[in-house]
């Protein structure tokens, strides 16, 4: 059978054009084929992984204190007065009871002197009036005189024994203003700035003191602590735990003693005053001077230590992220309570928890994560 020319260019061209549709459904194909392994599937987090380790861990502070005298005195005038002389040199040792000051003493002076005129003449006339009682009792024997008579003398006496006792108490109030114008040292140490010389005017109502002494030897440090660390540091110190050195300008440590813990806790800081006093016979400190000490508080039971790079700053504080069976992420705040032997010592963890020590930029709060291999060194 013979077929028409028309009839078989138009098989032809439906042939073809079937064809060309093939081809472009198979470079469609392909296309999203090549694509597809252009773009794989979002890779997981890679995050680094250290468990919470539980661990007995000595309980080592460090503090900046300053150095301040256990015992000072501002030596002030008690009477008022012409400075007559000065019986040491600015910056001398001086012993208790030493004689620092000597204050004119005209004024008091005639003052105990009058008061002395004052209670001898009362004193005669206590005398006369025993004698007079004591004679007109006799006569009152002999009915010269009448009983009224004789309790007229005996209040009589009653009266100038009240006024001797009350001039007795004016020589003594006298002589003591007498003797407080001589100064003396009240403790052994060391004398800071005069500010008076010969010839100044001591006054009682002045706003400095004469000369201020202070102790050298033993001297303190005055230092403060977070509040987190007051109920360590008192179960420590209840039972004799707590060891405290300095270190010297020579670069050594000093051994020194917990004497004082304040009795608040300072509530705009968060923290809590302590003192503590050091050996200074070499007088290597000096007051005002500032220090770093190292608090030994015995030791922590089952403290839960972690690398300070896990820990992060959120709006409530710190926080981890530990991971669940499931390898993600979850949120656990924690408290730093030190940083001790380049690691963190935390409350908030119970020890053995899987947390995220690095990659956690990024993370959210229940991802999935892949969890990098640990190397020798992180082993370590």
């Amino acid at each position: 059978m013979t077929l028409n020319k028309p009839f078989m260019l138009r098989g032809a061209i439906a042939v073809g054009a079937m064809g060309l549709v093939i081809a472009l459904m198979q470079v469609t194909l392909f296309g999203r084929q090549s694509d597809a392994a252009k773009s794989p599937a979002k890779a997981l987090p890679l995050v680094s992984v250290v468990q919470a380790e539980a661990r007995d861990l000595p309980v080592k502070l460090s503090a900046h204190g300053h150095v301040v005298p256990l015992n000072q005195v501002d030596v002030r005038p008690q009477v008022g007065g012409t400075v007559r002389g000065i019986h040491f040199r600015e910056g001398d040792d001086v012993k208790a009871g030493q004689l620092l000051f000597t204050i004119d003493a005209s004024d008091v002076t005639a003052q105990l002197e009058r008061a002395q005129a004052s209670a001898a003449q009362i004193e005669a006339q206590v005398d006369d009036a025993e004698r007079d009682l004591a004679r007109i009792r006799q006569l009152a024997k002999l009915r010269y005189y009448s009983t009224s008579a004789v309790d007229t003398s005996a209040s009589k006496l009653e009266s100038l024994k009240a006024q001797y006792k009350a001039v007795q108490a004016e020589v003594a109030s006298s002589r003591l203003q007498v003797e407080r114008t001589h100064i003396a040292a009240p403790m052994a140490g060391l004398t800071g700035a005069l500010t008076v010389h010969p010839g100044s005017l001591a006054q009682t109502t002045a706003a400095v003191p004469l000369v201020t002494v202070v102790q050298i030897d033993p001297i303190g440090v005055e230092f403060s602590l977070p509040e987190s660390q007051l109920a360590r540091l008192l179960d420590a110190r209840a039972t004799g735990a707590v060891r405290i050195e300095l270190q010297t300008p020579d670069g050594g440590r000093q051994p020194g003693s917990l004497v004082f813990v304040n009795n608040t806790v300072n509530t705009d800081t968060g923290t809590i005053t302590l003192k503590a006093s050091f050996p200074n016979a070499t007088r290597s400190l000096w007051p005002g001077a500032y220090v770093d000490l190292a608090i030994d508080a015995g030791v922590s039971h089952g403290a839960i230590v972690l690398p300070p790079q896990a820990l992060l700053e959120g709006p409530q504080g710190r926080f981890v992220y530990v991971l669940d069976t499931d390898s993600k992420a979850q949120v656990r705040q924690v408290t730093l309570l030190r940083l001790q032997d380049q690691m963190a010592v935390v409350d908030g963890l119970n020890g053995g928890e899987r947390v995220v020590a690095e990659g956690q930029a990024g993370l959210k709060p229940g991802a999935a994560v892949r969890i990098a291999a640990r190397t020798s060194k992180d082993a370590r």
